[in-house]
């Protein structure tokens, strides 16, 4: 038994002589780039830390556009023009997991980790 590759390229959409559209139907490598920028401090403008001392960068933007909480957050710093954002009563296992899941999408919940992500 033999693999193929089996990934499909979209065909563009014709709407007529001057005019086309293409999309791109999975944006799970952009993500993969971002979260990669984050690990390596690449292009982050802000510091997330908690009061356990734990710290982590990221994008506001990407951060904002998953998270209401973290929009309301930013959209009140632009004032000030802050980069590190203390966040009182977090663990920072659960603000690691938390940023982890909006950059990738995924969680993994373990019998060690649980308790870190229960209010």
């Amino acid at each position: 038994m033999t693999m193929q590759n089996t990934k499909q390229v979209p065909e563009p959409i014709i709407y007529g002589p001057a005019k086309y559209e293409y999309k791109k139907l999975c944006y799970a490598e952009i993500f993969q780039v971002l979260q990669s920028f984050r690990k390596d401090e690449v292009f982050c403008d802000i510091k997330l830390e908690t009061d356990d001392g734990g710290s982590i960068f990221g994008h506001k933007v990407v951060l904002a556009s998953a998270s209401p909480y973290f929009h309301a957050m930013f959209t009140n710093l632009k004032k000030n023009n802050q980069d590190i954002v203390v966040i009182k009563n977090l663990d920072s296992t659960a603000l690691q997991l938390l940023v982890e899941f909006i950059y990738s999408g995924q969680v993994t919940v373990t019998d060690k980790n649980v308790q870190d992500l229960l209010p």
